[in-house]
């Protein structure tokens, strides 16, 4: 506010008290505090107006101060999540909107339409996991994050991995489709020119159970849960070129993505958004850039089966978390994929155990 001379708003009151006097505002308004001493005397709007002090540097009686943020929400970039608590009072830090980097530089936008996410990476030396769960009516947001690499040489404490047919451990996502339902994907082909067939057999070895553990094949009885391809997607999914969680389309992509600005032992990432314990969207994208893709015929030296690293993904799909640890190494959900190793490809006993607790059987 520009300062006027003390004269000039003398008489600009006096004016108003001359256009208003008698009718207009009379009685007491405003009474209490404002801009420390008395503004308006009774001469103006007849009665007494803003009697008293305003806005005398306190605030109103009942009224608390405005928090001050923790040390670590900072206004702007991306927060760390092992900088935070677990739990964040959104009072405190809103978080919604805000991108968070978790474990192995795993990183996600959290979402604002009142959904929760979980974000995963496979690599080629360990992956990495960011769950996001926001509760608005706790007006909290939940955030963890796991992830490892694989160790070199045999570390202490090292198990021997079991058989992929007699290990059953698995874990399951916060969330699943419905029991029953059929999951709709479109395909990304992305610029490379890579083929929708590795990625199309992936997500059918898992709703079809498909495994080596038999000579079937299959296991006897797939999860009850479907999929059906429909169609070319006309934009990538919903993950940004450093790997990231971007905002949710409400459309399921899967395909082909340069990711130039991720890791450069990432192979792919997958985002699940989902409300409650159901999932309302999954994204997924295989790296095209920078990496050798084995999609057919025998193995060329150091590159990945495409088959196997998206059978992985279409796990966090349906619903199966990450299984850490070298005894779990034959496991399709094992976090880590070598080069031209397509044994993910099928299912071991841990990941139809899984399927199976999630889903049930068709």
């Amino acid at each position: 506010m520009r300062d006027f001379p003390r004269a000039a708003r003398r008489a600009g009151a006096m004016a108003a008290a001359t256009a208003l006097a008698g009718t207009a505002f009379s009685g007491t308004a405003f009474s209490g505090t404002a801009f420390g001493g008395t503004v308006f005397s009774s001469t103006v709007f007849s009665g007494t107006v803003f009697s008293g002090t305003v806005f005398s540097g306190t605030a109103p009686a009942g009224t608390a101060p405005p928090r001050r943020p923790p040390a670590w929400c900072k206004p702007g970039g991306t927060l760390s999540a092992r900088a935070m608590p677990q739990r964040v009072k959104i009072a405190d830090c809103d978080l919604r909107g805000r991108t968070v980097r978790g474990a192995n530089g795993l990183v996600a936008v959290v979402p604002s339409d009142g959904t929760s996410l979980v974000a995963h990476e496979i690599r080629t030396d360990g992956g990495a996991e960011l769950r996001i769960a926001v509760d608005p009516r706790a007006g909290e947001i939940t955030v963890g994050t796991d992830g490892g690499r694989v160790p070199q040489g045999r570390p202490r404490g090292f198990r021997a991995p079991a058989a992929a047919c007699e290990d059953g451990v698995h874990r399951a996502e916060p969330s699943r489709w419905p029991k029953g339902a059929t999951v709709q994907w479109r395909y990304y082909a992305g610029t490379a020119g890579l083929p929708v067939e590795p990625i199309a057999k992936a997500i059918s070895n898992m709703v079809g159970a498909r495994t080596d553990c038999n000579g079937e094949g299959r296991f006897a009885v797939p999860p009850d849960v479907g999929e059906r391809n429909a169609g070319q997607a006309d934009r990538a999914p919903n993950i940004t070129g450093g790997a990231t969680c971007g905002n949710r389309d409400r459309v399921n992509t899967f395909g082909w993505h340069a990711m130039p600005d991720a890791g450069r032992d990432v192979l792919a990432a997958s985002c699940t958004w989902f409300d409650g314990p159901t999932t309302v969207e999954t994204d997924m994208a295989l790296q095209a850039q920078g990496k050798r893709w084995w999609t057919s015929g025998s193995c060329p030296a150091g590159s990945y089966s495409a088959e196997a690293v998206a059978t992985h993904e279409a796990g966090h799909v349906l619903g199966l978390a990450h299984v850490e640890g070298t005894e779990h190494e034959n496991l399709t959900m094992a976090p880590s994929i070598a080069s031209c190793d397509d044994g993910p490809a099928t299912l071991a006993k841990g990941d139809y155990d899984g399927l199976i607790a999630l889903y049930g059987g068709r």
